[in-house]
This record gives structure tokens, C-alpha cells and sequence, in this order.
């Protein structure tokens, strides 16, 4: 009986040591007591969804490197009682550890707080460290000076008073002002390797600033990391067939074509995923029963790629399934153009005005549009656009609160450095002027075109005049060439904007949803149009322009 003692304290000394060594396996070793969705109090085990997450930490620690993470995930996945898992166990296990977690909102908050509660309580006391202080604000540590803090993004402030090393952020897509809490945050975490900061969410749209931050994380411009979770690889998202599949005749499509080109689409990510009958089954269930026989509902909250689950659900001018194909493509150079010996050449500056996505190359014809904004304390931005008029691919994007007079100025670089193009800019507004002083300082700048008696011919009005007529001519053609896959927009500003861009039913017209903008759109939509008008024309520039590749030296 003494051995039998002597042996099961041994094993608890064991356990207490290891842990103390490394937390984590007192989430991997099933320590941790969490609430079921039945109501039924079991030991936490890691599902497969959580094992991916937990390996990708790992391999970020394995690095060497500050964990820095942004989950996007479908509903349900687990992950958020994983990481409060993680939080709660790094904290309790070591001393002076200061840890945040920040839901959206109090519900969320008080719900996470019953989640570290119950950690607490039902731990084996030979794991657990004495409490000094429980509330819905914060659980404290007795002896260690370790503390766990409680908070939501409604608090601007939230983070700011203290240094933390673990942080979560639950359902960060839906934070009302995540880039005014990031501020404060990052000067509270140090930029050590074994913090943690992790923000995990179900996806909000693409004009959310979570939006933001994941773009620039795939795209390799900040250090954070991401790690997509689609609904697939849940284990209990599955529906045993009962006789046939669910019908889709419970989906509301608004047309037959909808219909057909959803059970396209199924078939195409079915053999794509790899999803058994019995996913697709839970699937079409889940559109009827849980996602108001909405698909686009379902792909928001259930996702099968990041890109699905951005996707808007309100009523985008553009093509959605087009307007997904269009990929975010880094910049080959961001810098600013400068004349230098009677030269136009381009100069790499992280800070410039120009992001280059194609250097212009002999024998290409190129358009500029140009769309100034219509005041200095407008929130839209100045913006111009250059096309290929051959591939009708983006080659370059500007996009800044910049003076009229500058705007020509660089209007102007833009024309000469790519094979001296024609410039077609918006002529209300600021547009006066900027097309007046191209006209004087460059020339080749757009007149306006007039049909008549079976010829066209340029009059003397300098510019494009957006207006009742030409703007739905030129947002229509500008659709067009999204929906038949024709063009590549490229460029991360171009792409939201057109994410954002919706029929307006109470004005009757396409434009940029309330709080995001259409510069761009316009810009590019302008561009298009002259392309139209003024096509590529298969030959090479006359030996006497002494045209050459024109990169990072110049002509």
C-alpha cells in the first residue's frame, strides 16, 4: 500500500515537473476539463482541426520566431477552446506571465471567461496554482504573479496598461477598429520568440480590416502567418444519406441557371476536396436549415477557401465567382519614376508613389486612366491605372491623397516611362486642370471622340466626362471584361475596391458601398473604355523612337 502511494506521488511529482517545463502538455495530455455542446463536462482531446492548428504553432516555436497567427476558420472548429487552452495553460504554469484575451463583444467575453473558469476548477489540484483573484475581468494566480486579462474590442485602450507574452483575439473580423487596438497591442507584446499573439475568426467581408491584415500576411508584407481551416475537415460535418441527397430544390436560387451552376460547382469542388457523399449531404443540409437557403450565407460561414469565405453576400455589381478568380499579385517594384539625363527611369522605394506590377517592354501599347479626386478632404483618393492595351493586364496602380498639379506631374512620368501612352483622366473637378496642364507639358493626352456621317474624329474637349450616359457604358464594359475572365486586375487596392463596389437600390446606380471607395474602379473603368476605343495595334515602334526594355535603369 506504501509503494502503491509512494509510486502514485512520484507520477504526480512527474506530472507537475513536466508541465511545469512545458505547459502545452497540459493541453496535449488531456488535462483540461471543457463543456460539451450537449452540456456534459469531459476532458479536453484534441480533434484533427485542433492537432493542425497546434502543429503550426509548434512550427513557428520551432523557428525560433514570435508566434504571430491569423486563423481563418469555418464555425465550430474548436479553435478558439483550443487557444484559450494554450493561454490558460501557458499562465498558470509560469511565473510573472501577463495574458490577454479580447472577444468582440461581452457576451463573447463572459463566455471565454466560463471557459478559463471551469480550466481552473477542474484541474488535479497537484496542477493547479492557487487563485488570488476570479471575476469576469480577470483570473489571477496566487505566488506566481501570472494573471490572464479579460477584455473586448470595444475597448480602445484595451492591452495598453501592462506587457503581455500570450494574447488571443476571438472573432477579430468582427472588431469594430482592429487597426487602433493593433497599435496598441504591438507595443505591449515584445517581439520575442515564445509570445504568442493569435486572432481567430470567422470571416466579415472583404472591407473588414481583418481583410487587411490576411491579404498582407499572404502576400508576405507584415510577419504575422495565416492558416485557413475550411469546414471539410471538421470530423462531425457530415449527414448519413437517407435514401438520396438533400435536395437542392430547399435552396433558394433565383433561377434555373443558379441552379445548374450550383450543382456544377459542386461536382467541380467535390472532385477538388475530395468530399465524401456524406459531406456533400451535410452541406446542402446545412444551406437549407442553418443559412437561410442562402449558398453565399453558407460559403461565408462555412468556407472552402479563404477566398470564399470573403466573398460579400450583398448585392456586388461585379461578378462574384469572376471577381474570386482574380488573383492579389505582390508588386515587382514599388518606387517612384524620375527624369534623369532627358530620361525616364524608375527608382525602388518602399515609400514611392508607383507600384510596378510589368515594366514596359518594346512593342506594347499602353492607356493611362486617371481619376482625381474631387477634393483634398474627400476620402477618395487620387488614382490612375495603367493598362496593356494587348494583354488588357494592370501594369501599374497609384493610388494617394496627392495636389492636382502633382497628380499631372506624375501623370505625366507615368506616360513617358511606359512607351509615351495616352493619358485619359476624369475632366470634372480637379480633372480641369490636371488635363490642361497635360495637354500643355506631354500632348498626348485624350480628346473626346465624335461620330458622325459614318468617320470619327477628336474634338477639342480634353479628358473623359463621366457622367449620366458614360459611366454605365464604361462600368458595364469594365464587368464585362471581369465576367469573361479577360482582363488582370492584380493589383490588392483594385481587386477590394471592386469587392465593395454594389447597386445602390436606393440611388439607382453602381458605386463604392457606404465607408470604402471606387478611385480605382473608376480609373480602371476609364482606361478600359479608350482601350475599346482606341485598340492595339499589332506593330513594332518606329526604329526611330530607339524604343528598348525599359527596367529599374531606364530607357
Amino acid at each position: 500500500m506504501i509503494t502503491e502511494e509512494i509510486t502514485n506521488l512520484d507520477i504526480l511529482n512527474g506530472e507537475k515537473d513536466l508541465v511545469s517545463k512545458e505547459p502545452m502538455f497540459l493541453v496535449e495530455g488531456a488535462f483540461l476539463t471543457i463543456k460539451t455542446k450537449a452540456g456534459e463536462l469531459v476532458k479536453f482531446k484534441l480533434n484533427t482541426v485542433q492537432k493542425k492548428v497546434l502543429d503550426k504553432i509548434k512550427e513557428i516555436m520551432s523557428r525560433d520566431k514570435p508566434v504571430r497567427l491569423w486563423i481563418l476558420k469555418a464555425r465550430q472548429t474548436g479553435i478558439s477552446t483550443l487557444v484559450e487552452a494554450l493561454v490558460y495553460a501557458f499562465t498558470s504554469q509560469k511565473n510573472a506571465t501577463n495574458s490577454l484575451v479580447i472577444a468582440d463583444n461581452v457576451d463573447g467575453a463572459n463566455y471565454i471567461f466560463g471557459m478559463q473558469k471551469l480550466f481552473q476548477e477542474a484541474l488535479d489540484d497537484h496542477l493547479k496554482p492557487l487563485p488570488k483573484h476570479s471575476n469576469e475581468k480577470k483570473l489571477e494566480f496566487d505566488k506566481i504573479h501570472s494573471q490572464i486579462l479579460i477584455d473586448t474590442a470595444e475597448n480602445m485602450s484595451a492591452g495598453r496598461k501592462f506587457t503581455f507574452r500570450n494574447v488571443h483575439l476571438s472573432e477579430v473580423a468582427y472588431f469594430k477598429d482592429l487597426k487602433t487596438l493593433m497599435l496598441g497591442l504591438n507595443q505591449s507584446v515584445p517581439n520575442l520568440k515564445n509570445t504568442i499573439v493569435i486572432g481567430e475568426t470567422t470571416a466579415n467581408g472583404i472591407g473588414s480590416q481583418f481583410y487587411d491584415e490576411w491579404q498582407n500576411a499572404s502576400l508576405g508584407t507584415s510577419d504575422w502567418e495565416t492558416l485557413f481551416i475550411p469546414w471539410f475537415e471538421v470530423e462531425e460535418y457530415t449527414k448519413p444519406i437517407e435514401g438520396q441527397l438533400y435536395p437542392v430544390e430547399s435552396i433558394d436560387f433565383s433561377s434555373p441557371t443558379e441552379k445548374e451552376k450550383f450543382l456544377m460547382e459542386e461536382t467541380s469542388l467535390s472532385k477538388k476536396y475530395g468530399w465524401s457523399k456524406e459531406q456533400i449531404n451535410w452541406r446542402r443540409w446545412c444551406i437549407v436549415n442553418n443559412c437561410n437557403r442562402n449558398v453565399l450565407q453558407f460559403n461565408q460561414e462555412y468556407p472552402d477557401s479563404p477566398e470564399t469565405a470573403f466573398i460579400s453576400t450583398g448585392d456586388l455589381f461585379f461578378d462574384k465567382s469572376a471577381l474570386k478568380a482574380q488573383d492579389i499579385t505582390k508588386p515587382k517594384a514599388i518606387g517612384n519614376i524620375v527624369k534623369e539625363e532627358g530620361k525616364y527611369v524608375f527608382r525602388n522605394d518602399q515609400t514611392g508613389l508607383f507600384k510596378i506590377y510589368q515594366f514596359p517592354m518594346r512593342g506594347e501599347e499602353y492607356v493611362i486612366g486617371g481619376d482625381p479626386a474631387e477634393g483634398l478632404e474627400n476620402s477618395d483618393k487620387t488614382s490612375a491605372v495603367v493598362l496593356n492595351k494587348r494583354s488588357n493586364k494592370t501594369v501599374c496602380a497609384y493610388n494617394h491623397n496627392i495636389a492636382p498639379d502633382r497628380f499631372a506631374e506624375d501623370l505625366i512620368k507615368l506616360g513617358h516611362y511606359y512607351n509615351s501612352s495616352i493619358v485619359v483622366c476624369e475632366n470634372k473637378g480637379y480633372g480641369y486642370s490636371v488635363n490642361q496642364d497635360l495637354y500643355k507639358k506631354y500632348g498626348r493626352v485624350y480628346r473626346k471622340i465624335k461620330t458622325k456621317k459614318g468617320f470619327t474624329e477628336p474634338t477639342l474637349d480634353l479628358g473623359w466626362n463621366t457622367n449620366s450616359v458614360s459611366r454605365p457604358q464604361m462600368l458595364a464594359q469594365f464587368a464585362e471584361e471581369i465576367s469573361n475572365g479577360s482582363t488582370e486586375l492584380l493589383d490588392k487596392d483594385l481587386i477590394l475596391q471592386c469587392w465593395t463596389f454594389i447597386n445602390n437600390p436606393k440611388k439607382g446606380k453602381a458605386e463604392a458601398e457606404r465607408g470604402k471607395n471606387d478611385d480605382l474602379v473608376i480609373a480602371r473603368a476609364i482606361a478600359g473604355m479608350v482601350r475599346i476605343e482606341q485598340p492595339y495595334k499589332n506593330r513594332e515602334f518606329r526604329k526611330k523612337k530607339k524604343v528598348r526594355y525599359r527596367g529599374l535603369s531606364g530607357y
